[in-house]
């Protein structure tokens, strides 16, 4: 578990000594452009990082605009969509957590409805999300967890599968780890295996990893294929995360290793299922079958870890589960 840090406040950017980070000073720059008022946040969250971990938002930063150019001519409306998620999508859902202690909706039918039958709507969140591993230091320091720890875990030549890969983040920070095998993701939408597969040829991994429209709940036709599983801010988005979590365990070979990501107490639109407190995940992993060999807790940029127990705001969870022989 990772201690809870001092947290050191900051109004502005230029407090802090950036010079290092030219493709960071480039997103900063654009979205201060768009949302001066964010800046505090920003500084906040970056002003307490540690060194290695601004290594990793430097690199976010570069996809991210290369991303951004590729597919919108510009950091512009990425920057848009990110201030629009953070002032409508979250803080809406975030006051509902607060008056009624739960997510706004707990069905997939209502997430369809509301938010992923909406193109634009889905477009400004995925913006968001873009973002969040450069400006949210829990979103930052969990890649850059995955990178230090978890895939140094890993055999060499393992064989990985990532369920719902989103942007690519961690699957580029999988090939280019250097003893990767087999990379494969998977996702039930096609529309949104599409994407991956253009936001990985516009950061040169397209070649390194094969997308394929599959359910995770029929892994099981997957006997015993992988070293590594990762299933990264997804069984939030469930109504039954266990039974997911069960099913793809006959896909892990004897002592493989699934890397479980999933908040607490983090209201999003589309939000499903809520855990309380950090231990609840690791519960749900015991009860599917797995071991727990590490496990890590990041809060939300600006708090204390304890603060965020005491008053039920967002921590990212991760843990390392193992498949017992």
């Amino acid at each position: 578990m990772i201690d809870a840090w001092e947290i050191k406040r900051y109004r502005s950017v230029s407090e802090l000594d950036n010079s290092a980070y030219p493709a960071l000073q480039h997103v900063i720059a654009h979205q201060l452009a768009v949302w001066p008022g964010h800046e505090p946040a920003i500084a906040t969250s970056l002003g307490n990082q540690p060194a290695d971990v601004m290594a990793e938002v430097e690199e976010q930063a570069l996809i991210v605009t290369q991303i951004a150019e590729h597919h919108f001519g510009g950091l512009g409306p990425v920057c848009e969509g990110y201030r629009y998620f953070c002032e409508n999508m979250i803080l809406e859902a975030e006051l509902h957590f607060r008056r009624h202690g739960r997510y706004e909706r707990s069905t997939f039918a209502e997430a369809l409805r509301d938010v992923y039958s909406q193109p634009a709507v889905m477009e400004k969140y995925m913006n968001g999300l873009l973002l969040s591993g450069i400006f949210w230091s829990n979103h930052a320091r969990a890649l850059h967890f995955y990178r230090t720890t978890f895939l140094p875990m890993l055999p060499d030549g393992f064989a990985h599968l990532e369920i719902g890969p989103g942007h690519g983040a961690l699957l580029h920070l999988t090939a280019t780890h250097g003893r990767h095998g087999r990379i494969e993701a998977w996702d039930v939408s096609p529309s949104s295996i599409e994407a991956t597969r253009r936001t990985l040829e516009t950061i040169g991994i397209a070649d390194d990893v094969t997308l394929v429209c599959q359910d995770m709940m029929q892994a099981r036709s997957a006997a015993e294929s992988f070293d590594s599983i990762v299933v990264s801010e997804l069984l939030e988005h469930l109504e039954d995360p266990l039974a997911a979590l069960r099913a793809l365990r006959p896909a892990l070979k004897p002592g493989g290793l699934i890397l479980v990501n999933m908040p607490a107490n983090s209201p999003a639109p589309d939000h499903l299922y809520l855990i309380d407190k950090p231990e609840e995940m690791t519960a749900l992993m015991r009860e599917a079958g797995y071991e727990i060999a590490a496990s890590a807790l990041f809060p939300m940029t600006g708090y204390s870890l304890e603060r965020c127990i005491k008053d039920r705001l967002t921590i990212t969870c991760i843990a390392i589960g193992r498949k017992s022989h």
